[in-house]
């Protein structure tokens, strides 16, 4: 989390000082140029965190959340057709334990479990894209459960991004808590799911 802040902060202060940024954010192809970078960032397993975090500094909270969610949607998506394609088949005979586990959560709470799984933000989102294209989850319910629950994370990281340009803002200490809070609840929900997971 600490971090991620960081992050936030250094690229925001390079926004209020870099003609680049001001340029990509002002042009009328910088927003596509921005999601079609994340999407292949994805693909690519580069943390989406970063990608979201730029999205917020460079564009704000609102135009950044629906470029970052758009991006990560469109990447999540091609990372799991991939992995579906080329790695299904040859992994069912892995899927044993605990994957098994989850295979069969995913199966069978399909669109509800990808959204838990997306509202997790301790669940590495890259490492799932191409878990999920493994499982027996229908492609429908992991591109539903990816965008929408996907949307509260983003706009609290893309709010913390905004407004780290002036650390001392109530606006950014409205965000940074809400993010904290949403980290705390996570780690719960986290393992709560697993608990579920282990019962399946």
């Amino acid at each position: 989390m600490l971090a991620l802040i960081a992050v936030a902060v250094a690229i925001s202060g390079l926004d209020s000082t870099g003609e680049w940024l001001h340029e990509a954010a002002e042009s009328p192809w910088g927003v596509v140029g921005f999601v079609l970078l994340y999407i292949v960032l994805v693909v690519l397993l580069v943390p989406g965190s970063l990608g979201t975090i730029a999205a917020g500094a460079v564009f704000g909270m609102w135009i950044g959340a629906a470029a970052a969610l758009t991006g990560a949607t469109i990447g999540a998506s091609i990372a799991f057709a991939i992995s579906r394609r080329v790695g299904r088949e040859g992994a069912s005979t892995l899927i044993t334990g605990r994957v098994k586990g989850l295979d069969r959560w995913l199966s069978e709470r399909g669109l509800v479990a990808m959204i838990v799984l997306r509202l997790l933000p301790v669940v590495p989102f890259n490492a799932l894209n191409y878990a999920a294209g493994l499982s027996s989850i229908r492609p429908r319910h992991y591109l539903v459960g990816t965008a929408f629950g996907m949307i509260p994370g983003t706009l609290v990281v893309t709010a913390v991004a905004d407004q780290a340009d002036d650390p001392t803002s109530a606006g950014f200490a409205t965000a940074l808590g809400t993010a904290v809070v949403a980290l705390i609840a996570s780690i719960y929900a986290a393992n709560r799911v697993r608990q579920l997971i282990a019962d399946a």
